[in-house]
């Protein structure tokens, strides 16, 4: 095994589990779950998204989908829509309180980050952001193909 890409792999799975909804003692995410909260936020980003448009975002089931939208909507962070032209076809729409939500959550992240980095030069702050950005590059190319 290469040494360094099993040194990637667990340096990019801690960071997944410090920044989900475990992570940072559990209080960052509020009472959603950390897929719930990127659902949430992909619907901020996407207007007139269908189940089926959000599973493929999520790169997972239809079904799965489903179970997580259902939840957000007993959270009253989203509600369904029929589609006015193909009853079979169902939006996803983000409520105000869904909205609020994020935010809230988006801006403790922030600041968790900023806290976090504050000290290092902005030369260094550049270059994790292009690494980052190239590995989720990378991963969507990975996705789609």
């Amino acid at each position: 095994m290469n040494r360094i890409m099993f040194d990637i792999y667990n340096l990019i799975q801690e960071l997944s589990w410090c920044f989900g909804s475990q992570g940072l003692g559990g209080k960052y995410c509020g009472d959603l779950s950390f897929i719930e909260f990127i659902a949430l936020k992909k619907l901020c980003e996407h207007d007139d998204i269908t189940v089926l448009e959000m599973a493929k975002k999520l790169n997972i089931t239809k079904s799965g989908t489903s179970k997580i939208i259902d939840r957000l909507e007993n959270k009253s962070y989203v509600f369904r829509e029929p589609s006015p032209v193909d009853g079979r076809v169902c939006y996803i729409r983000i409520t105000d309180k869904g909205v609020n939500e994020v935010s809230k959550i988006i801006k403790r992240y922030t600041d968790y980050v900023s806290e976090m980095l504050k000290d290092l030069d902005p030369i260094v702050l550049d270059h994790i952001k292009k690494v980052l950005e190239l590995l989720v590059i990378l991963e969507a190319r990975r996705v789609r193909s």
